[in-house]
């Protein structure tokens, strides 16, 4: 099927089976992260950093997968990918609790979130493909809602099910809805790229441009930035709430404030950024992450807490449904899947390196530095935005409507060409 949505409406059975995918995998992949690190202490007596470990390898297994599948998905083809992925991420769960040791525990997280980052993958290119150009910004924004649902669902039920000791509960769940995206990805009709003679020669080049998105760098390492700001919330709101003697609903509910600002904020953000530009919401997201690092950094109460959380979620959700999009939107039609999983790859990272980098600076300076220290990277993302992006106009609205012209023009090129390839081949 030739990859020409323009004329499509957004609102279709293929995306919105897309969008329930997208919840249900993030679902599982939030869930596990609580659940393996209290399962790997219980049932193999493991320290608290091999125990965090286990948990962490899964998003080491998503980054590796993550960027042959963006360079390769449109040759093995979407939904062959998306099945692949999905099948694994079914299958792979059964082997959770047969694993003898804690070392092929590891294993089986590993390969766990290397189906992650092929079935996450693979999604985010197909909706790419089902979204007209003109609406990239208010479909993404749908889109990544399911990251925001799945952040609340997912560490809810893994501490209830870790608190009364329920493991194998947990497996079922989790199983369950690993099936039940299985049955979802078999009834997607995904949009599939023809792919060109030259196109196939060229698949036997290796070089980082054949693997990363040149023209999704800059956006994607916004995200980057991004994702290392939420990584501190997301890795020392425990401990740092308890040591300033913040333990009401300033913890407890920290993160459902932060998960309605962030399900409000993507739809109505996309469709700024549909009408008037990337410029529009990138800088106030940054903004208001500063703002809250600052909020959380100096709270002394719940109230302060809730606030910050609000502001978090109102620039986390914005800048990562807003990156997405853009990192789609700079990349030609050819390379939406390698695009997609550039954005990934570098958001990933972000999430992965933040705990580790700024964390360290806990001993000797505070948490409340570390903070500080995460809003001030904002700051920074604010004036990197503008020395990298901002200044040459590449995400006002009228450049934008002039790419995807262009990108039109392009596809429907390609079109032409591939039916005269095919008609001389017959």
């Amino acid at each position: 099927m030739p990859d020409a949505t323009a004329k499509q409406s957004l609102f279709n059975k293929n995306y919105l089976f897309t969008i329930a995918v997208n919840l249900l995998v993030y679902t599982v992949h939030f869930l596990l992260m609580l659940w393996s690190t209290a399962y790997a202490m219980e049932h193999f007596g493991a320290s608290i950093s091999m125990a965090g470990l286990a948990s962490g390898l899964f998003i080491v297994g998503a980054l590796f997968a993550r960027v042959p599948s963006g360079r390769f998905v449109d040759f093995i083809g979407r939904r062959h990918l998306f099945l692949a992925g999905s099948s694994m991420f079914f299958l792979l769960i059964l082997l959770y609790l047969v694993a003898p040791t804690l070392s092929v525990f590891m294993v089986v997280r590993t390969l766990h979130g290397m189906s992650f980052g092929m079935t996450s993958t693979a999604a985010s290119t197909i909706v790419a493909a089902l979204i007209p150009l003109k609406k990239m910004g208010t479909g993404i924004g749908y889109f990544t809602l399911g990251v925001t649902i799945a952040s609340a669902i997912g560490p809810f039920l893994a501490m209830q099910i870790t608190s009364a000791h329920l493991y194998t509960l947990g497996i079922e769940i989790v199983g369950s809805l690993a099936f039940v995206i299985f049955l979802l990805s078999l009834a997607i009709k995904a949009p599939e790229r023809e792919i060109l003679p030259q196109e196939k020669q060229d698949l036997k080049k290796i070089s980082f441009d054949r693997f990363f998105s040149m023209r999704a760098l800059a956006i994607s390492f916004i995200a980057l930035m991004g994702g290392v700001c939420y990584s501190t919330v997301l890795s020392f709101l425990g401990a740092y709430t308890m040591s300033i003697g913040i333990t009401g609903i300033g913890a407890t509910c920290f993160f459902l404030c932060f998960a309605a600002t962030s399900f409000i904020s993507r739809p109505l953000t996309g469709f700024l950024l549909d009408k008037r530009g990337g410029n529009i919401v990138i800088y106030p997201a940054l903004l208001c992450m500063a703002v809250a690092m600052a909020i959380i950094a100096n709270a002394s109460g719940d109230i302060a807490m809730l606030v910050g959380a609000l502001f978090l979620g109102l620039g986390y959700g914005t800048i990562t449904a807003s990156c997405h999009a853009l990192a789609v939107h700079c990349a030609p039609m050819h390379q939406v899947g390698v695009a997609t999983s550039t954005y990934f790859v570098f958001l990933d990272f972000g999430i992965g390196v933040g705990p580790y980098t700024l964390g360290s600076f806990v001993p000797t300076f505070g948490f409340s530095f570390v903070y500080l220290a995460a809003g001030a990277i904002s700051i920074i993302g604010m004036g990197l935005y503008y020395l990298l992006i901002g200044r040459y106009g590449l995400f006002t609205r009228a450049h934008m409507d002039r790419t995807s012209q262009a990108k039109e023009i392009v596809r429907e090129r390609r079109q032409r060409v591939y039916e005269r390839t095919l008609a001389m081949s017959h």
